[in-house]
């Protein structure tokens, strides 16, 4: 049980250690459910190996050196103040694994990868980014296809990366590691480009957007979303339903004991 706890906290964030104790927790006369239970197994198995992986090579890459980033012109960039930030600390600490699957997928692209000193993350820079002409930020590594910017652009564009930093962190913490791009991409779909909330916050121009709207953009493609989201709360609640009737129909009537109970209403107990 213990160990189980501490998966769902690793896999899950807190809501995973909410669910794990609502999934576990004592319910009289009910056993927990174990159907899919190969592949519930499966699928925590492939996430502790990711989350072990990324976090190997996120200490081997922390041990070795990395050189720092140079802005257009050649001059070194600024360094940060030696006092100690819990709060950097701490998104570090958060974004540990997923920092070394970014760092990984930069080594195998053959991405040329250094540390940035004003806002101390990595930046893997690669012609063929993931995510393309953007600039895709990983935990505490920012992907980028190269930008041709001045150095105060840069400077501005890295204080944009380093606020999603602070978000990856804070979503990791509450729903694990994959909860950030997640929640990104179902923002980014019903509020696109500059109507994205999570931009927003990062802050629209040290992003590069320009400011277009803020309601969502709903087209075929978020109706057809929606609709499905509709028809699965509405077949889970059918169905969840049905499993209360048929459980309430066993524990009825035919319980060992009880048409012996209703057949003596004379006033007469079971010895008379």
């Amino acid at each position: 049980m213990t160990l189980s706890g501490g998966i769902a906290v690793l896999l899950g964030g807190i809501l995973g250690l909410a669910c794990w104790w609502w999934w576990w927790r004592p319910r009289p006369g009910r056993e927990p459910v174990a159907r899919f239970r190969r592949v519930r197994v499966a699928l925590v198995a492939v996430g502790l190996v990711i989350i072990g992986v990324g976090a190997v090579w996120r200490l081997a890459v922390a041990i070795e050196h990395t050189p720092a980033c140079a802005p257009p012109g050649g001059a070194p960039a600024a360094a940060r103040s030696g006092r100690f930030d819990v709060s950097l600390v701490a998104q570090q600490a958060a974004t540990w694994p997923e920092t070394g699957i970014g760092l990984l997928y930069a080594r195998a692209s053959d991405a040329h990868i250094c540390l940035s000193r004003a806002a101390d993350y990595y930046v893997a820079v690669h012609a063929s980014n993931l995510a393309g002409a953007k600039a895709m930020n990983l935990g505490d590594i920012l992907l980028s296809p190269g930008f041709n910017i001045s150095r105060e652009q840069r400077r501005t564009l890295i204080g944009h990366e380093a606020r999603h930093r602070a978000q990856w962190a804070v979503a990791t913490i509450i729903a694990g590691p994959l909860a950030f791009p997640i929640g990104y991409a179902i923002d980014d779909f019903f509020f696109p480009g500059s109507r994205n909330h999570f931009e927003r916050l990062a802050g629209l121009e040290a992003g590069g957007y320009a400011h277009v709207g803020t309601g969502p953009v709903l087209g075929p493609a978020q109706f057809a979303a929606l609709g499905a989201l509709a028809a699965i709360i509405v077949v889970a609640l059918l169905a969840a339903r049905q499993r209360r009737l048929r459980r309430d129909l066993a524990t009825g009537p035919d319980t060992p004991g009880a048409g012996t109970d209703r057949a003596m209403t004379d006033g007469r107990t079971r010895d008379e």
